[in-house]
């Protein structure tokens, strides 16, 4: 039997000691992914219950925000619009435009941006206006400050009030706000707003993308073993001419 088998396949030692080490790397890779997947999908289901949760009071400090990530959450201050400017490019009903951000500095807290909601371009036209006391203000908190430039972001125009993305060191300076929080107090809409800025329901923001990693690794596995028996089988048909 194990003979006729060797006439049928000889796919030689080396080929053989290569595609079980990507065999290997290829499993590993799959079962981590679908172990990232548990953990991702019991992650999401606590970020659902906080989203639901009854607002709390923002924190006054911004360890003490790190455990409210996509929570709602209510504040007090004062809104700079002063130092309002936009964030990103975002379409609605076809009309470009971008988010409104303001910073918010509570009497006894750290300053935290505030995303006030959409406006359509000309952003520059909402920009300005004094500051405001704001009491009671409702909103979803997000710790949504990256580390580092996200990949394929265009560059911050601090001189035109144009941030492309949040670079916390770079906006204390703008702002003059050391003590800056690396997180967003994003509105939560008062019903239906038509007039901007305009606000959106608050909205789990954490992609799962780990489902079809796992499957893109395993089947990276399987094409490679039926690769590895079609080498073996030519190389026996040709040893056999």
């Amino acid at each position: 039997m194990a003979a006729a088998l060797g006439q049928r396949f000889r796919p030689g030692w080396l080929l053989t000691i290569l595609v079980a080490a990507a065999l290997a790397v290829l499993v590993t890779l799959g079962t981590w992914q679908v172990q990232r997947l548990q953990w991702k999908l019991d992650l999401i289901e606590r970020v659902e219950a906080g989203l639901a949760a009854d607002p709390v009071p923002l924190p006054a400090s911004e360890q003490a925000m790190r455990s409210l990530d996509h929570r709602p959450v209510t504040a007090t201050g004062i809104l700079r619009h002063d130092l309002a400017f936009a964030e990103g490019s975002e379409q609605q009903g076809g009309i470009p435009g971008a988010r409104l951000i303001v910073p918010l500095e509570p009497p006894d807290g750290v300053p935290i941006l505030v995303d006030l909601g959409w406006i359509p371009e000309p952003v520059a036209d909402h920009f300005g206006g004094d500051p405001k006391p704001v009491s009671a203000l409702g909103g979803t908190l997000y710790l949504d400050h990256p580390q580092a430039k996200p990949p394929f972001r265009p560059a911050n125009e601090p001189a035109a009030r144009r941030w492309f993305w949040l670079d916390t060191e770079a906006l204390r300076q703008w702002t003059g706000m050391p003590g800056l929080a690396a997180a967003t107090l994003v509105r939560r809409p008062d019903g239906v707003e038509i007039v901007p800025p305009i606000a959106d329901p608050p909205a789990m923001t954490l992609a799962n993308d780990h489902l079809g990693y796992a499957l893109t690794w395993y089947g990276l596995a399987l094409g490679l073993l039926v690769i590895y028996f079609l080498m073996g089988r030519a190389r026996a048909e040709e040893q056999q001419r």
